[in-house]
């Protein structure tokens, strides 16, 4: 008996409805109709051509078929687990790795900036440990802390008042809570630095990594990354290629400096559009909206996708929304991201945020 994979290449977790087409071969006509009859009584599909029975399924299907298959079919269940295996896209970051072959990581959001557009408040560490106990306790894991805004609005700090934010809560929060990973939101390589050596295990760099001094730290200390396709301050005339074309690129680069795939997230850049002369809000909105729509091109990629919209301005501008009013809008709009590839979903709003993941892993195939 032997069970092997026909469409190892062309199979993509990421691509909604994607499926394995697999191969079981057997000789003996009873084993194949028992394993063909246990399919079919567990209501999934199969296909005799002769003494092959071939399957096509989706990656959360063919785990159920093994469970099922684990009891009476055993050396069978092995190898199908082994292709399942083979098949799984994970985020690994410190001594973590996430399986996001089937369904959505969340990313919470820890603004630690007043002048953040959506919380901006002064904060203190026990309102911070609160708040990450009540995440933590909803099953959250993956926490992105930041000390400066990245609203074009708001005011340009330096290094010094950036880590003063910052310092006080990393140490706390990795006491209080072990098994969590923290990123750190900052393009400044001093910041980053300090950051990784008081213990964060994820570099989330709106600008990418273009320059020696963030790259010379991903050598250095070989942790994961967010990496992010960013054109303010240049303007492009085709926005999705551009973008498609940067985040390729940046998956080769850090692989070069001894990333795996698993540890690298990239980020489309919904809201770092061009800051052009003349560009309208409109046009910035329509923006963002291509880069939305290219999602399922750059799942192409098999890495795992940022899906970054939270509260965001383009909503407010497409649909007319108060930044207190965004809430349907963003869930709606992640919900359609993690359709077409999306897999990292960084937010606010936990809570509904969770129940979207939910609805999303009821009725995915």
């Amino acid at each position: 008996m032997q069970a092997r994979q026909l469409n190892p290449e062309t199979y993509n977790p990421l691509h909604y409805g994607s499926q394995l087409t697999i191969e079981i071969h057997h000789e003996d006509q009873v084993e194949r109709d028992r394993i063909a009859n246990n399919l079919v009584y567990h209501h999934h599909s199969a296909t005799m051509d002769g003494d092959r029975l071939l399957i096509a399924v989706s990656y959360k299907e063919l785990g159920q078929i093994i469970e099922e298959l684990s009891l009476d079919f055993g050396p069978l269940a092995e190898q199908l687990r082994t292709i399942w295996e083979g098949q799984r896209l994970s985020f690994d970051a410190g001594n973590q790795s996430f399986d996001i072959s089937a369904q959505p990581l969340i990313h919470a959001i820890l603004n630690l900036s007043p002048e953040s557009f959506y919380d901006g408040q002064e904060h203190n560490v026990d309102e911070v440990l609160e708040r990450v106990q009540g995440h933590y306790d909803q099953g959250i894991r993956f926490f992105d802390i930041g000390g400066k805004s990245t609203n074009p609005r708001a005011k340009n700090i330096g290094f010094e008042e950036e880590w003063a934010r910052l310092e006080p809560y990393i140490k706390p929060l990795l006491d209080h809570f072990p098994d969590i990973i923290l990123s750190v939101d900052s393009n400044n390589h001093k910041t980053v630095r300090k950051a990784l050596d008081a213990g964060v295990q994820v570099i989330n760099s709106i600008d990418g990594f273009d320059g020696p001094n963030m790259l010379d730290l991903v050598s250095e200390y070989q942790v994961s990354v967010i990496t992010t396709y960013n054109n303010r301050d240049k303007p492009t005339a085709d926005v999705p290629a551009s973008m498609l074309s940067y985040l390729a690129d940046q998956v080769k680069t850090l692989k070069a400096r001894g990333l795996t795939g698993e540890q690298i997230i990239v980020d489309p850049g919904v809201g770092f559009t061009s800051n052009q002369d003349g560009i309208t809000i409109e046009e910035k909105a329509g923006q963002d909206v291509d880069r939305i729509k290219t999602i399922q091109t750059l799942a192409d990629l098999k890495q795992p996708i940022l899906v970054g919209v939270s509260n965001k301005s383009f909503l407010g501008t497409l649909y007319d929304l108060p930044l207190n009013d965004r809430l349907i809008a963003s869930l709606l709009v992640e919900y359609q991201m993690v359709m077409t590839g999306g897999r990292i979903v960084r937010v606010h709003n936990i809570e509904e945020t969770q129940l979207l993941t939910k609805i999303f892993n009821t009725f995915a195939p």
